[in-house]
């Protein structure tokens, strides 16, 4: 029997359009341009021979039509989706392999995996940590979160998470042991604990201070998540931030010493655009990049 129903390629612009209420916005989702989202849902209108939106002052509003209609189509899209997943899961993909930077992970990640379980249902998903980037993507993972820029890597798929933004902090020990820096000079009183990253301390330092600060002997760890535990531990001035430092300036183990801020680094996700492409892997990646929102 022949199906009436109207083109899915604009059931498909429709719904995203009526749930986002916003043509960029849903534009931006399905990787399209504003004129051929615009076009599909006029189709979509022809078809119907109705106004599913109303336009005002730039907005788009769904007409009554139009959410009876959303509630409807996005049920079948899940539908759809949740049967594909379904049947990719029996074939030949045993694990989701995530691969990211160590600190990234214990500080950012570990706390979203719940959700990203939820999402990948039955499938496993391999986390594999690492400091540093090859000159290829990696055969073996299917997302790669690190903050340097990918080198070279093709036909990717990436999405910035989160930029990090700097600021002097330590422990309320060490301020028990020398005074509190009341200038960025006073720093050169201190012993400076550096992470992966080497160039923030110099690009602060280097921003703030009238006269060229050299601190007392630094500290260099290849995990951000030892310096730290460093600091905490009352071993010198860390370069400390809200997303990665975000536990341990809220509850007091690090204060900082200076407001002032530097840009450091930023965290991207990448994952090759075939692989993206594939449900499981597209989903699992899309739940991550909404889940690093709300760090």
């Amino acid at each position: 029997m022949r199906r009436r129903i109207p083109p899915l390629n604009a059931i498909r612009a429709f719904e995203a359009v009526a749930r986002h209420e916003h043509l960029g916005q849903a534009a931006e989702e399905l990787c399209v341009s504003h004129s051929a989202l615009s076009q599909q849902v006029k189709i979509l209108e022809a078809w119907f021979e109705l106004k599913l939106f109303t336009r005002e002052k730039g907005r788009l509003i769904l007409k009554p039509e139009g959410r009876e209609l959303l509630l409807a189509y996005t049920s079948a899209l899940d539908a759809l989706q949740n049967a594909s997943l379904q049947l990719q899961m029996r074939g030949d993909m045993k694990s989701l392999v995530i691969q990211c930077d160590p600190a990234f992970f214990s500080k950012c990640l570990m706390k979203k995996m719940q959700s990203l379980r939820d999402t990948a249902s039955t499938m496993d998903i391999d986390i594999v940590t690492s400091h540093s980037l090859p000159e290829t993507f990696p055969e073996h993972a299917d997302i790669v979160i690190h903050y340097e820029e990918q080198p070279g890597w093709k036909d990717m798929h990436c999405t910035r998470l989160v930029d990090i933004y700097g600021f002097p902090a330590c422990s309320p020990g060490l301020l028990e042991r020398y005074p509190s820096p009341e200038k960025p000079e006073d720093l050169r009183n201190f012993h400076l604990l550096h992470g992966n990253d080497r160039e923030s301390w110099k690009a602060w330092l280097q921003e703030y201070c009238d006269t060229p600060v050299n601190g007392r002997r630094s500290t260099f760890y290849n995990d951000f998540t030892m310096t730290i535990a460093a600091a905490v531990n009352g071993d010198g001035v860390i370069m400390a931030d809200p997303i990665l430092c975000k536990a341990e300036l809220k509850s007091g183990q690090l204060v900082p010493l200076f407001t002032e801020t530097v840009f450091e680094v930023s965290y991207t996700a990448c994952c090759p655009e075939t692989r993206y492409k594939n449900s499981i892997v597209g989903t699992v990646y899309d739940r991550l990049v909404e889940e690093m929102k709300n760090l």
